[in-house]
């Protein structure tokens, strides 16, 4: 990671207030940090009394993703402009890039595209009526 750096604290300093003033050292936001002393993870409201100076040992500040960087996935958000047309059959990645009618996400496999209906499985129970499917025993 990065160089280590030092911080001349008050041991009735909160955590909260050190990812502050380490926020300049490091360039983290202190929502994307997590503070680490001998294994274990100190807490916002904490304070550095926990600390035991004679141990030697350091307070590690481990970058976490935020939100953005969590969500994961290979694709990026597919932009639907006509939800009556689909991604043309055949070509590479259309079975991926078909989106539900109703909410827009991704259908992949799971989509019911019968009739033109473009809507996955418990979209499709919740407003079949609606659309004047019956059910028949």
């Amino acid at each position: 990671g990065m160089e280590a750096f030092e911080l001349e604290l008050d041991q009735a300093t909160a955590v909260r207030d050190v990812k502050k003033l380490a926020k300049d050292m490091c360039g983290i936001e202190p929502e994307h940090m997590r503070l680490i002393y001998n294994g274990a993870v100190l807490k916002e409201s904490d304070t550095l009394e926990a600390y035991d100076e004679a141990s030697g040992m350091a307070v590690q500040i481990l970058f976490t993703a935020g939100h953005t960087g969590l969500l994961g996935g290979s694709k990026g958000t597919v932009v639907q402009r006509n939800p009556f047309s689909t991604p043309v059959r055949g070509m590479p990645g259309s079975k991926g890039n078909r989106c539900s009618r109703m909410s827009g996400r991704l259908g992949g496999n799971a989509l019911i595209r019968k009739y033109g209906i473009l809507m996955k499985r418990q979209e499709f129970r919740e407003k079949a009526e609606q659309i004047g499917f019956v059910k028949y025993q």
